[in-house]
């Protein structure tokens, strides 16, 4: 009777084990279910700050979708994802720097690189790596030199559009010559991926360099660009503006400016560039103007007389020297 009564109780107690064990893994597939379901909600709210350019408010999703423990894979790519756009995007208020920003991302970046499954990935994130060095020494932190981490990244995968074009920047950056950034932009472009990232950060980079060779080969760029579909952002157009301005207006010898390209492609470019820029009434008359001499320039003498006559009449009882060269031009075409 013992040993019976001792059996069952082992059947009991085996029953309750079992009962205990499929309790504990039901309540174990639930959280990791529930887990997974979380880090899904904010990783999908991470792509949503993610289009709107708020990159502070995304990368605190991505640390609470760190903290849910699902979907490790996806929030690490993720982080990957948002720290190289954020460094490409990068702006900071008067009272922050750019390292206060890039000290958060680097750890992201260098792990990624460390793991990355393609040459190509590894390629892109040491090249935003390279970029936050460059950051950093805008804020005043030496030693460190951007152009090793290009050259790592181009190791891995040559036409890396986001090392090559960086590195061309580098180049700009430090030594204004076109001529020697020329090949790394060229073989950015070979890449075929990211072609609008790598024509802006090249026309961001000659207009830094404000010397002669830099300002013509702007216009052969923007040339290019425009051949190619391409598109200028508001920022950049504003500041090329102020530098046709400077070339066709202020400034005494512009001719190699002018004749960087065929002037008849260069009037073309500035059509493309700047015809639907709202402008006031002051800057759309130096537009006219502009127009004006870049007809001239393509041999169009009779569309720029007629363009130089109109400035004039705009300019009324005005005095300065857009009116001046405004008349004199007027009076060259008028003898001819």
């Amino acid at each position: 009777m013992g040993a019976k009564v001792l059996k069952w109780i082992g059947y009991v107690t085996a029953v309750l084990s079992l009962f205990a064990g499929i309790r504990g893994l039901q309540v174990l597939i639930s959280g990791k279910v529930e887990s997974h379901r979380k880090t899904a909600s904010l990783l999908a709210s991470e792509q949503l700050q993610l289009r709107a350019h708020d990159y502070e408010t995304a990368w605190q999703t991505l640390e609470q979708a760190s903290q849910a423990g699902g979907e490790a894979d996806k929030v690490r790519d993720a982080r990957e994802t948002l720290a190289m756009e954020w460094l490409e995007n990068i702006h900071v208020q008067d009272t922050q720097k750019f390292s206060d920003i890039v000290k958060k991302l680097g750890p992201v970046l260098t792990s990624g690189a460390a793991v990355a499954k393609t040459p190509q990935h590894k390629a892109d994130l040491l090249a935003h790596l390279g970029w936050s060095y460059f950051l950093r020494g805008r804020d005043g932190m030496t030693g460190i030199d951007p152009a090793q981490t290009y050259a790592d990244a181009v190791h891995e995968d040559p036409d890396n559009p986001y090392a090559q074009a960086m590195w061309g920047h580098w180049i700009l950056w430090n030594t204004r010559q076109p001529g020697a950034a020329a090949p790394h932009f060229e073989a950015a472009l070979r890449s075929k991926r990211q072609r609008g990232f790598v024509r802006h950060l090249q026309l961001v980079a000659l207009l830094n360099g404000r010397n002669p060779a830099c300002d013509q080969e702007l216009v052969r760029v923007l040339n290019a660009v425009r051949k190619e579909n391409g598109s200028v952002d508001q920022d950049t157009l504003q500041r090329l503006f102020s530098l046709y301005n400077e070339e066709l207006i202020s400034s005494d010898d512009s001719a190699d400016f002018i004749h960087a390209v065929a002037p008849a492609e260069q009037l073309l470019t500035f059509h493309w560039l700047f015809d639907r820029l709202d402008l006031g009434e002051s800057a759309a008359v130096s537009r006219s103007f502009e127009i004006a001499r870049l007809q001239e320039a393509a041999g169009q003498r009779t569309e720029a007389l007629a363009s130089f006559q109109a400035v004039n009449a705009k300019l009324g009882g005005h005095s300065g020297t857009l009116l001046t060269k405004t008349q004199a031009a007027i009076r060259r075409l008028s003898r001819s």
